[in-house]
């Protein structure tokens, strides 16, 4: 286990309270990342659905994060385990003593196929409830999209969903029976802000690339290069806001941002500039 500053995954600073620190064992999430979220008591259905569409977007070189509970969260981290991607779980308990235990196993396979641990909880703190509502939006800030697929009304899920939404994420839930309580949650989210995700299609333009992109390695990207690309995403952003995010002057993130084209990792769009290519960075 290492420590690292959150500001090296500066999507953090983007919450109100960013951790302090970030307690990591394996790597730290890549980008583009999906969240994929729900009940722990969920139907085999949903269980198929979080599995299948996992795999799908992981075999298309997005990282899948999510909570390592048992359910929604243990499907989609099998799911991308099932394709060969990266998943990352993000703990609300300290890495030395990750919970539940009965995902021990799981939790390892994690780590075996290149993906990671992170949380904030200090060694020696219990799990306690308020930790994992705290989790929840770590969780959101660093994925571009969340999916909500199965969650009642009282639902950690929903948690997530709200951070997502504060935080300008583009929030996705699965349509199910509304009178299911296994479900109302997540129903009640297609009110509003959430959109419908009947397919793994339809996330195409939250993840900014097509399901079937041909993947090649991640390319491993350092200091400050890293910081420009971990502050880029599906969404265009303007130099001034990256150099915002990055803590770079504007100057230096536009000759990065020109270096980051040049490598096909982010193309020039009218208003600013996107991530295109799968990259990990290493803090």
């Amino acid at each position: 286990m290492r420590t690292i500053d959150p500001a090296s995954l500066p999507r953090l600073l983007e919450l109100e309270s960013p951790p302090d620190v970030l307690y990591v064992r394996g790597a730290v999430p890549v980008r583009p990342a999906l969240a994929v979220v729900g009940t722990r008591r969920a139907d085999r259905g949903a269980l198929r659905f979080a599995r299948e569409l996992s795999a799908r977007w992981a075999a298309a070189g997005v990282a899948i994060l999510s909570g390592g509970a048992e359910g929604i969260d243990a499907a989609a981290h099998r799911g991308a385990l099932d394709a060969g991607g990266r998943t990352f779980v993000v703990q609300a308990a300290p890495l030395e003593k990750p919970f539940p235990r009965a995902n021990r196993r799981l939790f390892d396979e994690v780590l075996a196929a290149g993906g990671g641990w992170l949380g904030e909880t200090p060694s020696g703190e219990a799990p306690l409830p308020h930790r994992f509502l705290a989790r929840n939006r770590l969780i959101a800030a660093l994925a571009d999209a969340v999916l909500v697929v199965q969650a009642p009304f009282k639902s950690g899920a929903l948690s997530t969903a709200r951070w997502a939404t504060r935080l300008g994420r583009p929030l996705f839930a699965v349509p199910a029976a509304p009178w299911d309580p296994r479900s109302a949650g997540g129903a009640h989210l297609l009110r509003e802000p959430a959109r419908p995700c009947l397919v793994a299609e339809d996330l195409e333009a939250a993840l900014g690339r097509p399901l079937d992109a041909p993947v090649e390695a991640a390319r491993v990207l350092r200091g400050e290069l890293g910081a420009v690309y971990s502050a880029l995403g599906a969404q265009v952003r303007h130099p001034d806001d990256v150099a915002a995010e990055a803590g770079l002057p504007v100057q230096r993130v536009n000759a990065l941002l020109t270096q980051l084209g040049l490598e096909g990792l982010a193309g020039r769009e009218p208003g600013g500039w996107r991530a295109l290519a799968l990259a990990a960075v290493e803090p």
